[in-house]
């Protein structure tokens, strides 16, 4: 069954903004004028370069959220690490030690070495703010804490005869952090849980790990790091969705909603030229970038209702996208690539995540509607890969 799945601008920081979308246009100019030859006949001819124009304009309202009073319970943090692809690519992350992958890193670990630079680490920060480090070794013992006395937890990545495979090396990590065998390693099951899912990438049964947060609430929205280098990266996402406890009245009423939109809208920006800057040359505090930079719309998610993705059922709610970009294959566009509607995104940066559309917010109209608390809106929105 189709689930109903709102509309929904898209924030830098991946916080998503539902809209109550009435109409919908989604338009394309290819650009093509037509010129009548100069033999006669009325023939025509035509230039297509391949250069359309795209918009997409959005018509609704904007209601006071169902306010009510009362305890909400809070939601916990999840995050996510998918060991069968590498940074979001199409590349597997063990790969076959053709190089640049981590069976090429394997091959040159020593058995039970903590002390290599290249070793990878993965670094999970917990609601209270204390950090735990987990590395990525060569080694017989699958998991482990305090393994050659190294004081470390780890996780094995090659058995010291043979590499291990995505789905191993991602229930090694589900069973370290689960496990309650010693003092040392309940720091790690008091804090998280981790169970293994389907990569949302490869489709590929048990490679997707997902850790949540024990403790509910916005504390446990925090990063997930991976130290190695980027050729040994698997795909990543940070914890979010973290709820606080709260009481009293809970939600948004249509007049904070507008207020902050048309706030975000007047002054907000996507970094451009200083964010590539700052990037190259790793200065500046992540936090102070996050910030500063936050709040701006730079995508957004709209729904349809797919009967090719359905797996038997008669509709599943997906998302629009654009395969912009030369090379693209026809399978690419078919609606068998879109992604489900209810997927989170990673990197608001990436011009081939068919999870949403990349763009920008170029006119909103906001009005009130007799005085009373209920506003309809008027918003264009032009995708764009690249914003200087």
């Amino acid at each position: 069954m189709v689930t109903n799945v709102p509309v929904r601008l898209v924030r830098k920081d991946g916080e998503l903004i539902p809209l109550d979308v009435t109409e919908l246009v989604l338009d394309v100019d290819r650009g093509v004028n037509a010129r009548t030859g100069l033999r006669g006949g009325a023939q025509r001819f035509a230039i297509d370069m391949n250069r359309p124009k795209a918009v997409i304009l959005l018509k609704g309202y904007i209601v006071d959220d169902d306010l009510s009073t009362g305890v909400s319970l809070g939601q916990k943090a999840s995050a996510s690490i998918d060991f069968s692809r590498k940074n979001n690519t199409d590349s597997s992350w063990v790969g076959t030690g053709e190089g640049g992958d981590l069976t090429s890193l394997a091959a040159t670990l020593t058995h039970n070495d903590f002390g290599s630079f290249l070793i990878p680490k993965l670094t999970l920060i917990a609601t209270d703010g204390e950090d735990y480090e987990i590395l990525f070794i060569k080694s017989s013992t699958a998991q482990a804490h305090n393994t050659a006395s190294s004081g470390k937890y780890h996780v094995s990545i090659h058995d010291n005869s043979d590499m291990n495979t995505a789905v191993e090396i991602a229930t090694n990590l589900v069973n370290l952090i689960n496990s309650t065998a010693t003092a040392d390693n309940v720091l790690l099951s008091n804090r998280f849980t981790a169970t293994l899912e389907q990569s949302t990438l490869s489709d590929e049964a048990n490679t997707l790990v997902k850790i949540e947060q024990k403790v509910t609430g916005a504390n446990g929205n925090t990063t997930v790091s991976w130290n190695s280098s980027s050729l040994y990266t698997p795909s990543i996402k940070n914890f979010k969705n973290g709820i606080d406890d709260s009481a009293g009245f809970t939600g948004k009423s249509a007049g904070d909603k507008v207020a902050e939109l048309y706030a975000v809208l007047n002054n907000s920006n996507d970094g451009g030229f200083e964010m590539r800057a700052i990037r190259k040359s790793l200065k500046g505090s992540r936090h102070e970038l996050k910030d500063k930079y936050s709040d701006y719309i730079g995508g957004i998610q709209i729904p349809f209702n797919s009967t090719v993705n359905a797996d038997g059922e008669k509709y599943k709610a997906m998302n629009f996208f654009m395969p912009t970009g030369g090379f693209r294959k026809s399978s690419e566009k078919e609606a068998t690539a879109a992604e489900p509607a209810s997927s989170m995104i990673d990197d608001l940066n990436s011009n081939r995540d068919f999870r949403f559309i990349k763009g920008a917010v170029t006119k909103a109209t906001f009005v009130q509607m007799g005085g009373e608390p209920i506003y309809s809106f008027d918003i264009q929105f032009l995708p764009i890969d690249r914003i200087l």
